[in-house]
C-alpha cells in the first residue's frame, strides 16, 4: 500500500506549504504542460492537486481554478477548493483542460481510475487531461522511496504509473492518449540552493553531503555554466476528452468478471463430454 495522501500531506502542512513558496528550480515541469495549454488555448484549467507557485509563474492569461484533497487554512488566500478523489464539488463539462503534477502516486489503483474518471467529467467535451507522474522502478521513484521515504517523518511509498495506465485513462473516457518519458531539468544556483530547497521540498532532515550524493548517484546532477541541474524524469500522459459515458466501467471490476469468465469456461470445459470437445 502507498503512503496516502492524508498520511503524507494531511498531517504535515509544511509539505503542502512547499507547493505554494518558491518552486523555480521545477519551472521546466510546468513549463512543457503549460506549453500545450497555449497550443490548445485552453481559457479554463483546473489544476489539481495544488502547485499553485508553479503554475503561476506561466499561467498569467488562463482562469486557473486550484484543488487538493487536504487543504490548510493557512492557505486560504489560494482559494483552493478542497474536494475528494471524484472530485466532488468540481464544476463538471466546464474545463479546458485539467493538470496533475506527480499527483496521484499517493492513491491507489482504484483511487487513481476514480480521480481519472473524474477529471474527465471535469472536462468539456475536446477538453484535455495534461499531466505527469512518477513511474515504476524509475530513478525518480527509487529516489522518493528510498532516501526520501527514509529521512521524512511521514515516510514515502508511491504508487506508480505501471505499464497499463494507458489502458486505464481510455476506459475513464479518454481518446488520443500519449505516453511519454520526459526528463526535466531542475535547475539550482549552487549545491547550498539545492540543499536548502530540497529539504524544504521533501520535508527531509538529512546532512548536505549525504543529500548531495544520493541525488548524483540517484538522479545525476549536471554541471552548467552558473548553476547546476538534476535530472528528473516524470511520464508524460496527455488525452482527449470523448463524451462522457453513462457508466464509466472500473478496470478492477472488468478484471474480476474476465477472470469469473474464464473460471467458467475452464470448469465447463472440464465437464463437456467427449464429443463436444
Amino acid at each position: 500500500m502507498p503512503t496516502t495522501y492524508q498520511e503524507r500531506f494531511g498531517n504535515n502542512d509544511d509539505l503542502i506549504h512547499a507547493y505554494a513558496n518558491d518552486n523555480s528550480p521545477r519551472v521546466s515541469e510546468i513549463q512543457y504542460l503549460y506549453d500545450a495549454i497555449k497550443r490548445l488555448e485552453a481559457r479554463r484549467v483546473l489544476n489539481v492537486p495544488f502547485e499553485g507557485s508553479l503554475i503561476k509563474t506561466v499561467a498569467t492569461n488562463e482562469q486557473v481554478t486550484f484543488a487538493d484533497f487536504v487543504v490548510p487554512a493557512t492557505l486560504r488566500k489560494w482559494n483552493i477548493l478542497k474536494t475528494d478523489f471524484d472530485l466532488t464539488g468540481i464544476r463538471k463539462n466546464y474545463f479546458d483542460a485539467v493538470i496533475s503534477i506527480a499527483g496521484i502516486h499517493h492513491l491507489t489503483d482504484q483511487e487513481q481510475f476514480q480521480f481519472i474518471a473524474a477529471t474527465r467529467k471535469a472536462l468539456r467535451v475536446g477538453g484535455r487531461l495534461l499531466m505527469v507522474e512518477v513511474t515504476t522502478d524509475s530513478p525518480t521513484s527509487r529516489f522518493l522511496d528510498g532516501f526520501v521515504g527514509k529521512h521524512t517523518p511521514t515516510g514515502h511509498v508511491g504508487n506508480y504509473l505501471k505499464n497499463g495506465f494507458v489502458r486505464i485513462v481510455k476506459l475513464a473516457g479518454y481518446h488520443k492518449i500519449r505516453r511519454a518519458t520526459v526528463i526535466h531539468e531542475w535547475v539550482f544556483r549552487d549545491k547550498e540552493h539545492l540543499y536548502a530547497w530540497m529539504t524544504k521540498f521533501f520535508g527531509i532532515s538529512v546532512p548536505k553531503q549525504d543529500l548531495i550524493a544520493q541525488v548524483d548517484g540517484i538522479l545525476g546532477i549536471n554541471e552548467r555554466k552558473g548553476c547546476l541541474t538534476v535530472n528528473w524524469p516524470l511520464d508524460f500522459v496527455g488525452a482527449q476528452a470523448e463524451r462522457t459515458p453513462r457508466k464509466i466501467p472500473s478496470p478492477h471490476r472488468q478484471d474480476k468478471i474476465a477472470q469469473s469468465r474464464l473460471r467458467a469456461n475452464s470448469s465447463a470445459h472440464r465437464k463437456a463430454p467427449a464429443s463436444y470437445r
